[in-house]
């Protein structure tokens, strides 16, 4: 299992801020990878490539501005490009069927969340 990821770079995200946590596992997933079962991997993203998943995201989901930054299978975990608060709330969706989602208040809480999810 690879220990980093790419961002999206800040020139290419008119003013969108990462969750500093999530900053910081760009740079070490080394306690994620030890989790058993963690079935979530974060997306290397490429800049040059920005507006097509976006675009293919508001298709699946039905929602402008939307950029995934970690997949299980179908779902798919994103942030709003246009919260700018730095701890933006995270929308999960199955884009598959998207009347299947949900939001979590923040980067931490998803974590939170699908670590708990994949200890049980």
């Amino acid at each position: 299992m690879r220990n980093t990821f790419r961002v999206y770079s800040p020139y290419a995200l008119d003013g969108f801020i990462y969750p500093s946590k999530y900053l910081e596992l760009s740079n070490d997933l080394t306690e994620i990878s030890k989790i058993p079962f963690f079935s979530w991997w974060f997306e290397d993203c490429d800049d040059s490539e920005l507006e097509i998943y976006t675009q293919a995201l508001e298709h699946f989901t039905g929602i402008k501005n939307l950029i995934s930054f970690a997949r299980d299978g179908d779902w798919a975990a994103c942030f709003n490009l246009l919260d700018r608060s730095g701890d933006p709330k995270v929308y999960v969706y199955d884009l598959g069927n998207r009347n299947n989602h949900y939001e979590v208040k923040n980067f931490e809480e998803w974590l939170k969340l699908v670590i708990s999810e994949a200890q049980k």
